[in-house]
């Protein structure tokens, strides 16, 4: 079996990883996403965010943040995955699980065309410090609250935890004008995040 086709059946595996972090934070196993879902709709959101910090003239390279959004937790498809608030209260726990991962990679690594550069994607995506694995990070996070968003579960501390470590990132982009309009999206994103009166998605329906 070539190495191409070894990699596709490995992701396929993706539709049946639950997002087992979840567990801890209420989430019960009927509602559970699943890795496959969660890389795909991070892409998704990567690729807009991006896009729309481009057309604010910001700095980003949007090839490698897709890039990095479809390997980010490519890692835990053989487990790693805790949720947040039990990661802030067990740092001890956080550690070993981003160790796990890390070696979970460095094995996934031969399963892609070029090692060498998955060993590079995984490096960013682990260590945040590129404008892309801000933008991916920021595309993580996104998605994590939306979904909550989505099951009726978010709650208000649950947006003020997620915008404080995203600030904490885009404060790290030396690149002015990038930090600031990243900054704003993110502003935007927050304030409409948290108002679940405009919760409507067809303009109409809201001058009914």
């Amino acid at each position: 079996m070539s190495v191409f086709h070894r990699f596709l059946r490995l992701l396929q595996t993706s539709r049946a990883m639950p997002q087992t972090g979840y567990v801890v934070s209420g989430i019960k196993k009927s509602e559970l996403s699943d890795l496959a879902q969660h890389h795909y709709l991070v892409t998704a959101i990567g690729w807009y965010l991006a896009s729309l910090l481009k057309k604010r003239k910001g700095r980003v390279n949007l090839e490698r943040v897709l890039e990095i959004c479809l390997i980010h937790d490519l890692g835990e498809l053989f487990g790693g995955d805790i949720a947040m608030p039990y990661a802030k209260d067990n740092p001890a726990a956080n550690k070993l699980a981003k160790k796990f991962e890390q070696v979970n990679q460095k094995y996934l690594s031969k399963f892609l065309p070029d090692p060498k550069q998955a060993a590079e994607l995984f490096g960013e995506a682990n260590v945040i410090a590129s404008i892309e694995s801000v933008v991916a990070k920021l595309a993580d996070y996104i998605e994590v609250t939306e979904y909550k968003l989505y099951l009726g579960r978010l709650t208000e501390g649950d947006v003020e935890m997620v915008v404080k470590r995203m600030n904490k990132m885009i404060e790290k982009i030396k690149h002015v004008r990038t930090r600031e309009k990243l900054s704003e999206l993110i502003s935007e994103w927050s304030t409409d995040v948290s108002d679940s009166s405009g919760y409507e998605l067809f303009e109409a329906a809201k001058r009914l």
